[in-house]
């Protein structure tokens, strides 16, 4: 049969059932708990009786007081010394972190005026650096030097007569202000420097520009009288004289284009390289290469040797750009790369 649990039967049962289970398993200590609650407060109101006795006549005082008021007043003074305490630790720790922060902002001070120097010596040596990125950019081709560090405002010297809402910026700003703009553009100068000096270096790298043999230069280039008919006549190039069989080095990275003999200046080499350059090496005894071979710049073509029309052992060295003869003399500056 199933029990209906809106019946009051059942529910009476229930709670019968409950209470039973309650004294049986924790009546005991219900019990015991009012025993104690019992003779704490018995003893919680007891009175205690506190006599003031005077060393004179005077009447003796004295006055009742129960446990509890003991407590509570013994309660109230340990939290108040408890709180107390902590307050004055905490004082103590504010004052050292003070000292502290006092002992940090001196300090800060003397590392702020560093750093005002510091800066002050930067910008001066920026200003002696500026006029050598000045002078660089003005090699490069279509270099404009009028707008090139234009400046700003006028710093105010005494911001304490500032009538505006705001200070005016200290030196060290408008200086710290004034290098970051010309880093920006000194940066752009050195990528146009950097960019012209890479073209140059092509440039010289293909450009004659070492010496073709290792001598002496015993004839230059430009009039002079002929050492065969005395007259005066026009040297084209200039006469190194070596010893016999020295080597003979291309003076820049190009290309053979013609070995030669000619009854004056015997055998002679002719190289071609870039920018219109043609070196042409004559009077040699022997050649290493051939007609249409790559050369690289020192790389040895021939030695030197007395063919042709020649008395001496020489190196007949010439410079053509296009078709006009140059003085070799200027490219002697013994630049190998």
């Amino acid at each position: 049969m199933s029990i209906n649990p809106f019946k009051d039967t059942n529910l009476n049962d229930l709670q019968k059932d409950a209470r039973s289970f309650w004294r049986d398993h924790f009546g005991d200590l219900v019990n015991r708990y009012k025993d104690w609650r019992e003779r704490f407060v018995t003893k919680g109101k007891e009175k205690i009786t506190v006599m003031f006795i005077p060393h004179s006549e005077k009447k003796i005082i004295n006055f009742h007081i129960s446990i509890f008021s003991i407590s509570i007043f013994i309660g109230i003074i340990t939290t108040t010394l408890a709180i107390t305490s902590v307050f004055i630790v905490n004082h103590s720790s504010t004052i050292k972190e003070v000292s502290k922060l006092k002992k940090y902002g001196s300090n800060s001070k003397i590392q702020i005026q560093e750093y005002k120097k510091e800066i002050n010596q930067l910008y001066s040596i920026f200003q002696k650096f500026k006029p050598e990125i000045t002078h660089l950019y003005k090699l490069t081709p279509g270099s404009n030097i009028d707008s090139l560090w234009a400046k700003g405002g006028v710093h105010n010297p005494n911001p304490s007569l500032d009538t505006g809402a705001e200070a005016s910026p200290t030196i060290e700003v408008l200086n710290i202000q004034e290098i970051e703009k010309e880093l920006k553009t000194s940066k752009e100068l050195l990528q146009s420097i950097k960019k012209f000096l890479k073209y140059r270096k092509k440039i010289i790298e293909n450009t004659p520009s070492i010496w073709p043999a290792k001598g002496f230069i015993i004839s230059r280039y430009g009039q002079r009288s002929s050492p065969y008919t005395f007259k005066p006549e026009f040297h084209q190039g200039i006469d190194i004289e070596a010893f016999p069989g020295s080597e003979i080095n291309a003076t820049a990275p190009g290309k053979i284009s013609d070995i030669r003999w000619d009854p004056n200046l015997g055998l002679t080499v002719s190289v071609k390289h870039k920018y219109g350059f043609v070196t042409s090496y004559s009077h040699c005894q022997r050649v290493s290469v051939k007609v249409g071979q790559k050369v690289s710049k020192s790389e040895v073509i021939g030695y030197v040797g007395r063919t042709g029309k020649t008395t001496r052992y020489i190196c007949y060295y010439q410079i053509r750009i296009g078709t006009e003869h140059v003085d070799p003399i200027p490219y002697l500056n013994r630049i190998s790369q």
